[in-house]
């Protein structure tokens, strides 16, 4: 049965080239129902993931309510059905994960947004005030000891930070590069997180048109004194030196200072005014 399901998945299609999406779906459907729950779970996941339909969240939610899906796989299909569906379901289903957020439902929402596709919905979720309050309520981090540094979080933070600075972009057309620079500079700021940021390939031009004695010198500067103050991982200290190799002027050597502590510079988030860049 479960071999069958993925199949009828496989042969749905946009431009249904089999004639056949109708029944595909409907068959689909029927099997959410069925007694076996690892069937009916796949089924279900199946169905959502053909896109939008009218009823399409109640199916999900009946496999919910009888224990078919985990509330961690309910919200993810829900997240991944925003992006299909009109404009009223679509502010329906956000404001419903907004209530209760998931951290993979969060991830589908925020690559989304990220992927700048009409397709996936990123007009809708860069304007949601919905959207803006999920991620201002759920800023990942390093929820671990402090010389750990976990590629899965380095990627969830720098999605995180992207979508949150260009829903400020949208909202107040304050550049991208000033919205994340006075993030990373805000007090208590983890110093992963501008290793995290600063190490993306799109930090790769503020990187390089840095001057010397500029507020992303300096946030370089603090993430080498974090490094340095956790020498047993070497991951971390590569990854700072991939990031100072990206710049024309990287920060003199210094001597380490000990814990860390944000650099001078914007102490504001998002809504504050624009940092000064030299």
């Amino acid at each position: 049965m479960l071999p069958m399901i993925r199949i009828l998945g496989r042969l749905h299609d946009r431009d249904n080239t089999t004639g056949e999406n109708g029944a595909i779906a409907l068959e689909l459907k029927a099997l959410t129902t069925h007694p076996d729950k690892q069937v009916a779970a796949m089924a279900a996941v199946s169905y959502a993931r053909l896109g939008y339909q009218p009823g399409t969240e109640s199916v999900l939610k009946r496999a919910l309510d009888n224990g078919v899906l985990a509330p961690e796989s309910y919200y993810h299909e829900l997240a991944h059905l925003v992006a299909s569906a009109p404009l009223e379901k679509q502010q329906e289903y956000l404001a419903e994960l907004r209530a209760n957020p998931h951290r993979i439902a969060t991830d589908v929402l925020t690559v989304a947004l990220n992927s700048r596709e009409e397709f996936n919905a990123a007009s809708f979720l860069k304007a949601s005030p919905d959207m803006a309050r999920l991620l201002r309520a759920n800023e990942p981090g390093f929820d671990y000891g402090a010389g750990q540094y976990g590629a899965v979080d380095v990627i969830r933070y720098r999605e995180w930070l992207r979508a949150s600075a260009a829903i400020e972009n949208a909202k107040t057309g304050r550049p991208l590069d000033e919205i994340i620079i006075a993030k990373l500079s805000e007090r208590g700021t983890d110093a992963r997180k501008l290793v995290a940021y600063l190490s993306s390939s799109e930090a790769i031009p503020l990187l390089a048109n840095a001057a010397p004695d500029s507020q992303v010198q300096r946030l370089v500067e603090a993430a080498r004194r974090y490094s340095m103050e956790n020498p047993n991982n070497t991951d971390v200290a590569d990854t700072v030196g991939l990031i100072e190799s990206r710049m024309k002027y990287p920060p003199r050597a210094s001597a380490s200072r000990p814990g860390f502590s944000p650099p001078p510079g914007p102490s504001s988030g998002p809504s504050s005014a624009p940092p000064k860049l030299r």
